[in-house]
């Protein structure tokens, strides 16, 4: 598109943000100056109103709101305001309310306060409709644009799930038009691609969850810049489509709008160009159409104007009303052809992307067989089961589309599994290693332990735990035999508020200097772990092993993977603890040697700076703690203090 255009920016005031939504008219009518204010309310949004009165004074209540505008009701409006000296107006409800506010001033000339309760748009227009003899005739007059739109998404957090997916598809519709309106310039393209982006987020929020503020106040924005497009754009093909079907044939506007949507993208998508490629940018699909279907499934939209009371004997005189509406600079020629086959699409709910009877594309198959395997989870009674399969099918699914997955490729990873199932033992758990090298471990632990307080932070729990390891008295000795330097650790253990913790369970273990755990030996033997339990002041103190670095098992399917992508099976030094007490979260950690040249490459990524501890050498000749004599050995010492963090931090 050429970047030589003319934009006009219609002016308005927007206050945006949920609550007190009377206190905000009430301060626009001050500011405005307004005597005699009268408010036209729908009927679904009236007690919405009731607080109303305590904060400005009402001259008059209209409620006789209809869909369409019809010119009778018009009038009547018209004339109670006229009556009663009417100097502004303060709409409250959907379009139909929006839209008779609109009437009132076109013919009147006071200005509107719009707090919209649906995501129809109108608020931000300047076009008005209004509905005679079976004809919607629109037209643009600045005077009816809202002086002061109020968007409140409280207002909104009852509408019922159906009317609010009409309602958002039909904002969707502004966006979608905005893109080959008749005035369509790089500015209100900007503003409607960004409406497409903020909508394709908010509505499936909104569908999930109604009373949802961040759902509703995204879809809210949506709509918001979808009717500034609009407005600056004009009105293209689907809207008139629309006005016809609904002035016409008397269709509800905003599911008449999100069921013809799709066919009217579909015929006009092949000869859009680049805007029907920045569309598919905003939806984040291949194409524009495939992310509105998207959309449309995850929301549950209508779908065939059968169900709206359209019928085949209409189609014809809709073609014909419609052809005489259609701007001449629609992307693509409309024929009486070509839109009789469109209503007749429309009509029956076939599938928009078809011609001729063609089958889905290849990304439908793809996200068809998605939806079709979470929603076989449907009889699930679980709520978390279901929620973690669901999860698990899509990024699985997701993961393999990503990558375009061979089928090769996806037995060799069954292959590959399966070997470690066949090697998985009570002595080798390579599922455990598996989890642990590419960060599931430690990344479940991040997830499981959030930081709380000063308390000691967590790491993988590893694959070399045993129940019942041998107790020793606090002093003990955990090697048990293992080879190694002598290492003493002490330590207290406390709460995070300083308080010792009597008692607590302390699980030590730990290879030996040639990187071995007692378990990967054939025979029984027991070294390297030990339990004991802190003293009246919390605090603990035993003899084990200086830790020193080693590998992880790599003679089997995990060692080779790590092989094949280049990685290191080394581990950092390092000493495991589990800690446990009543009413105590669970800590299960480690602690690594200072200076140890594998801390930044730990091959399960476990370590953390705060676990890094200085295991400080001592000479031979050096005087031990306990006074125990270690035959003229050379050995280390350090410190490390335990909190832990409440239960249920």
């Amino acid at each position: 598109m050429t970047m030589n255009f003319e934009h006009t920016t219609l002016g308005q005031r927007v206050i945006f943000g949920a609550g007190a939504a009377a206190e905000k008219i009430a301060a626009e009518i001050d500011r405005i100056g307004a005597d005699n204010v009268m408010v036209i309310v729908s009927q679904s949004a009236t007690e919405k109103v009731t607080d109303f009165d305590k904060h400005f004074t009402v001259a008059l209540w209209h409620r006789e709101v209809v869909m369409h505008v019809p010119a009778e009701v018009a009038d009547r409006a018209v004339a109670a305001a006229r009556d009663k000296d009417i100097d502004l107006v303060v709409t409250v409800g959907g379009g139909s309310a929006t839209g008779l506010g609109k009437a009132v001033a076109l013919e009147t000339k006071v200005p509107i306060i719009a707090v919209p309760t649906t995501f129809s748009g109108s608020e931000a227009t300047n076009v008005w409709g209004r509905t005679e003899n079976a004809r919607k005739k629109t037209g643009i007059d600045d005077g009816v644009l809202p002086t002061t739109v109020i968007y409140d998404a409280e207002l909104i957090r009852d509408l019922p799930g159906d009317l609010a997916v009409a309602s958002g598809l039909n904002a969707l519709a502004h966006c979608i038009d905005s893109l080959w309106g008749p005035r369509v310039d790089p500015i209100n393209q900007a503003l409607a691609l960004e409406g497409i982006r903020a909508l394709n987020e908010g509505l499936p929020s909104v569908r999930a969850d109604s009373t949802d503020i961040d759902g509703l106040e995204r879809t809210l924005y949506g709509a918001y810049l979808a009717a500034v497009a609009f407005a600056s754009a004009g009105s293209g093909m689907h809207h008139k489509i629309a006005h016809v079907l609904g002035g016409t044939f008397n269709l509800p506007h905003a599911q008449t709008h999100a069921t013809i949507l799709p066919y009217v993208l579909a015929f006009n998508a092949p000869a859009a160009g680049d805007a029907e490629q920045r569309m598919a940018a905003a939806f984040g699909a291949p194409t524009a159409l495939e992310g509105l279907q998207r959309l449309r499934a995850a929301v549950d939209a209508p779908k065939a104007l059968s169900e709206l009371g359209f019928t085949t004997s209409d189609i014809a005189q809709a073609v014909e009303l419609s052809l005489a509406a259609i701007p001449a600079n629609n992307p693509r020629e409309v024929t009486t052809e070509g839109l009789t086959e469109l209503l007749t699409a429309a009509l029956h709910g076939s599938d928009p992307a078809a011609e001729g009877g063609q089958s889905l594309t290849p990304t439908e198959v793809e996200e068809k067989l998605v939806d079709t395997v979470t929603a076989s989870f449907a009889g699930c009674t679980d709520e978390r089961l279901t929620q973690l399969m669901t999860s698990l099918v899509k990024h699985l699914h997701g993961f393999i589309r990503d990558v375009r997955l061979t089928e090769a490729e996806w037995n060799a990873a069954i292959e590959f599994l399966t070997n470690v199932g066949d090697i998985t033992d009570d002595q080798r758990q390579e599922f455990i290693l598996l989890s642990d090298v590419l960060g599931a471990s430690m990344q479940t632990i991040n997830v499981s332990n959030q930081p709380y307080k000063n308390a000691t932070e967590a790491t993988v729990f590893g694959p070399f735990f045993v129940d019942d390891a041998p107790m020793i008295a606090n002093g003990g000795d955990i090697a048990g035999g293992g080879t190694g330097q002598p290492s003493w650790v002490e330590g207290v253990v406390r709460d995070t508020e300083d308080n010792p913790i009597p008692g607590a369970r302390i699980e030590v273990w730990e290879a030996d200097e040639e990187g071995l755990y007692d378990v990967q030996h054939e025979d029984d033997r027991v070294y390297g772990r030990a339990h004991l339990f802190a003293e009246e002041d919390g605090s603990f103190r035993f003899w084990g092993l200086t830790p020193t670095p080693y590998p992880i098992p790599d003679d089997g399917p995990v060692g080779q993977m790590l092989a094949a992508t280049g990685r290191s099976p080394m581990r950092a030094s390092h000493l495991h603890f589990m800690v446990t007490a009543p009413q105590m979260r669970t800590l299960v950690t480690h602690i690594f040697v200072e200076g140890d040249e594998l801390l930044t490459s730990d091959s399960v990524f476990g370590v953390k700076e705060s676990l890094i501890k200085n295991f400080e050498q001592q000479p031979a000749d050096a005087p031990t703690p306990d006074g125990r004599d270690l035959g003229g050995e050379t050995w280390s010492r350090t410190r490390f203090d335990i909190v832990l963090a409440p239960e249920g931090a």
